[in-house]
């Protein structure tokens, strides 16, 4: 009887629990997908999913993946985001657990809408609280904070019209191209991957004095065009890039500050809407949006999440749309996710940042750059010695890791497939031969040099010129790379005039003592024909003004001959010295001659050449400069916003490898670029220069001029060359760019996104009655063996008035289509001085130049 019961028992309480398993399945629905944009595939966070009809719904995580559990379904799902079309698919009631994945439409916001609230915005006593909890909560309270990072880096073709089809380079990866769309989602558009990187970093961070560092522990890349030892391997950590702190008031990438919308000036750049209240990971969350109230300016759109007990922000999406005033870009789009410390200050836990560079015309393709990091194991208040960050990017000796099950492991979310296929698809496309050509082109454009293996051949701007000292000048040099040696680097190039038929000729030979304090030694050995106040040591980097001074009249000409030997250190981050032995000779065409005892006067013995052996001393403090390595190369991304400081002395060496000159001179230069909020940005460079001692004026100070067309932010631009020499000066040049805050203002022109550009040049400088001694007025030609090529026979080397200074002021407009800037300068001093070689400089003129910037 027990049994029987006992069995009895056991069937009902088997069948009550089959019943409610069978209840339970037919009452419980999942729902689960991933919401991305419809161009670029980029995850969509934050998104509000959902069942139409029903009160049932869940939010996107940073993944843009969601989950809905639901005991009943209505007939559809729907997905809503900021900046997005919103999307309803049909629901089968029939399945218990289905995957709707969406891809979302950008929508483009009506700022005509305006809310009206009776009293104030409520959202504002929100941000307020924001402002007043910084101190708090921002991640700069933190004396220091490291942190395990991971990395995925991407970039695309996208926007691939019919036409651009056709071209023959996307022929032959058409089948490619096939196989990307079919999983670029029903409503995706496709996008052929051309890189993608992975890295494992750990990223340190010293507040004071600000001081970063990322060491890169394991990468893997794939590229179409990328190089072993490149920058390359050296940016896809993207700490370094991509470390955004909205509490700053602006956000800075591309060259721009962009206003942050949770800064100082968050009340008066943007419009604030308070939808919703969000649990995000247990913190109750006011969410507010956010719009321009002018979309040219540089601001952003989006939504922010803020903690409703610590007002600290927990998550935003802020996107830069095509309106605003940046070049070349549809799209900048941010998104963050932040985690809070022990200390209570908040560190990025998430960062994705994406790109869309818009296609050049409607037939070609655009590009879509995409990084992803996700950083964990967080450690504060443990700054570091100094020292420990001397080098911004380190690369493990054995950072190389191909092997894709190390990388399941590291990854800190699993591959989509996707990211699978993408990764698959960069080998059949970097081994298409049309694409390799592509490549060679671009980097031949981009460099100026034609690599290879171990040698490259350049720069080719400085292939051919024209003159008339040396005819048809053709000019060829070549330079090694990391392939053939990471120590040992030689550079050097030949040329020849039709006219003059000299050979002209550079031969260096530089060695890397050490990459981490980046100490060079080398030495080299020259000859060429240059020009007085155009030296390349005198003109900078500026190669295009550089190349074109070699056309033309070509006054002032010299044959130089120079050997000079030289190292350069950096012993602590942000100081370089360097030091070099120069021995060069001096060989004049035109009338010159110098008195070597001036102090006998016209009675002085004179010279039409001389040689001069100096040493020079040169320190450069620029505090916080980042560097990055380009194979031998070293790349700067400069300062932020602090002064670039340089010191540099010189000592002649009179008798030591034939120095003719003993005497001393001193220079300093200050150099900074800096924000001035909405008014736009500044630079400015402050020069002085100083030597007690009697110089024939060549080796005074020559000042430099610009007869070009193009403009020099180093030049004076309505001064002629050598116009002016001076043995102690200070100069003082400003440049300002107002960006959009005029143009952007204007509506029948706003649209073209002009810029306003404003220069002050100003020179004050004298020479010495001994120095103006120096130079012997009774010069004639017929003394110069090289008199039968000389086209001006004459330069007064003039002196300025020191009650007098020199000044130009210029105004102009940038972002003309893009990529051209004109500047016009106006003379306002010294109107009816003759140039060197008797000329009246113009009162006013116009350069330009070719200037790409985002």
């Amino acid at each position: 009887m027990y049994t029987k019961n006992l069995f009895l028992i056991t069937k009902a309480f088997a069948t009550i629990f089959i019943l409610l398993t069978t209840m339970t399945t037919k009452a419980q629905f999942v729902i689960k997908g991933r919401v991305t944009d419809a161009k670029n595939g980029d995850p969509l966070p934050f998104a509000t999913i959902g069942i139409k009809g029903k009160n049932i719904g869940s939010q996107a995580n940073f993944d843009g993946v969601f989950i809905i559990r639901a005991k009943e379904l209505g007939d559809s799902l729907y997905v809503s985001s900021v900046g997005y079309k919103t999307r309803v698919k049909a629901l089968n009631k029939k399945v218990a657990d289905q995957t709707i994945d969406f891809q979302l439409a950008s929508e483009a916001k009506s700022l005509s809408e305006v809310y009206v609230y009776s009293g104030e915005n409520p959202a504002f006593k929100i941000l307020r609280k924001l402002r007043e909890n910084s101190d708090k909560n921002d991640r700069k309270r933190l004396s220091a904070y490291e942190y395990n990072s991971y990395s995925k880096v991407e970039l695309d073709v996208d926007n691939i019209s019919e036409k651009f089809k056709e071209k023959k380079v996307m022929k032959q990866i058409q089948g490619a191209i096939s196989k990307f769309e079919k999983i670029a989602g029903e409503d995706g558009k496709a996008v052929v991957p051309t890189f993608i990187a992975e890295t494992v970093s750990k990223f340190y961070y010293r507040e004071s004095p600000s001081r970063r560092k990322e060491l890169v522990l394991k990468n893997n890349i794939k590229g179409v065009g990328v190089k072993e030892g490149g920058f390359v391997s050296q940016l896809v950590g993207g700490n370094l890039f991509a470390n955004y702190n909205f509490y700053n008031n602006y956000v800075a990438f591309l060259g721009k500050d962009i206003t942050s919308p949770i800064g100082e000036n968050w009340k008066g750049s943007y419009q604030w809407y308070l939808s919703d209240t969000t649990d995000i990971d247990g913190h109750i969350c006011y969410g507010i949006e956010f719009d321009p109230k002018n979309d040219k300016d540089l601001v952003f759109s989006g939504k922010a999440y803020i903690d409703t007990t610590s007002f600290a922000l927990v998550q935003i999406d802020a996107t830069v749309g095509k309106e605003a005033n940046i070049n070349f870009i549809d799209k900048v789009k941010i998104s963050q996710e932040l985690t809070e410390t022990p200390e209570g200050a908040w560190l990025p836990a998430k960062t994705r940042f994406l790109i869309d560079i818009a296609e050049i015309s409607k037939n070609s393709a655009g590009m879509l750059l995409k990084m992803y990091i996700s950083n964990r194991d967080f450690l504060v208040n443990q700054p570091k010695p100094l020292s420990f960050y001397d080098i911004p990017v380190e690369i493990s000796d054995d950072s190389k890791e191909p092997d894709p099950k190390f990388w399941e492991q590291a990854r800190h979310e699993p591959f989509s497939a996707q990211d699978v296929l993408a990764s698959k698809l960069i080998d059949t496309v970097r081994n298409v031969p049309i694409v390799k050509t592509y490549v060679e082109i671009a980097e031949l454009i981009t460099s100026g040099y034609k690599r290879f293996d171990g040698l490259e051949i350049g720069p080719y701007l400085y292939s051919v010129a024209f003159n008339r000292i040396e005819g048809l000048r053709f000019r060829m040099g070549f330079r090694t790379n990391a392939a053939f040696s990471k120590r040992l680097v030689l550079k050097g190039f030949a040329g020849i005039g039709t006219r003059d038929l000299k050979m002209k000729y550079s031969g260096e030979v530089n060695y890397i003592l050490s990459r981490r304090h980046w100490t060079v030694a080398g030495v080299r050995h020259t000859y060429d024909l240059e020009r007085i106040g155009l030296t390349s040591e005198l003109i900078g980097d500026n190669k295009i003004f550089y190349a074109f001074t070699r056309w033309g009249v070509f006054s002032g000409a010299f044959y130089r001959r120079e050997n000079e030997t030289f190292i350069k250190t950096e012993p602590t981050k942000g100081l370089t010295f360097s030091a070099s032995l120069i021995q060069r000779n001096f060989d004049p065409l035109f009338d010159f001659k110098y008195r070597t005892n001036p102090e006998m006067g016209q009675l002085s013995p004179s010279r039409d050449y001389y040689d001069d052996t100096f040493l020079t001393i040169e320190a450069r403090f620029a505090k916080n400069e980042t560097y990055i390595m380009d194979g031998n190369e070293r790349v700067t991304l400069e300062t932020k916003r602090v002064p670039v400081v340089t010191l540099t002395y010189q000592k002649g060496l009179k008798g030591f490898l034939n120095g003719d000159f003993d005497y001393h001179k001193f220079t300093a230069k200050v150099f900074q670029t800096f924000r001035l909020g909405t008014l736009g940005r500044s630079s400015y460079l402050l020069t002085a220069g100083y030597t007690p001692s009697k110089l024939p004026a060549p080796l005074l100070y020559p000042h430099l001029g610009n007869q070009t067309i193009f403009f020099n932010r180093a030049a004076f631009n309505t001064m002629h060359y050598f116009e002016f020499v001076s043995d102690k000066f200070v100069s003082f040049q400003y440049n300002h760019n107002f960006e959009g805050l005029l143009f952007n203002r204007i509506p029948a022109i706003r649209q073209l996104k002009w810029r306003l550009l404003a220069t002050v040049n100003v020179l004050v400088g004298s020479q010495s009655n001994e120095n103006q001694q120096v130079m012997d007025d009774t010069m004639s030609s017929s003394n110069l063996p090289h008199s039968s090529n000389l086209h001006e026979s004459r330069f007064n080397f003039s002196s300025l008035n020191p009650n007098i200074p020199f000044v130009e002021v210029g105004y102009g407009l940038d972002n003309i289509f893009k990529i051209f800037r004109l500047q016009a300068f106006h003379r306002l001093t010294y109107l009816d001085h003759l140039s060197p070689s008797g000329k009246i400089p113009d009162m006013f003129t116009i350069k330009g130049s070719i200037h790409f910037s985002f």
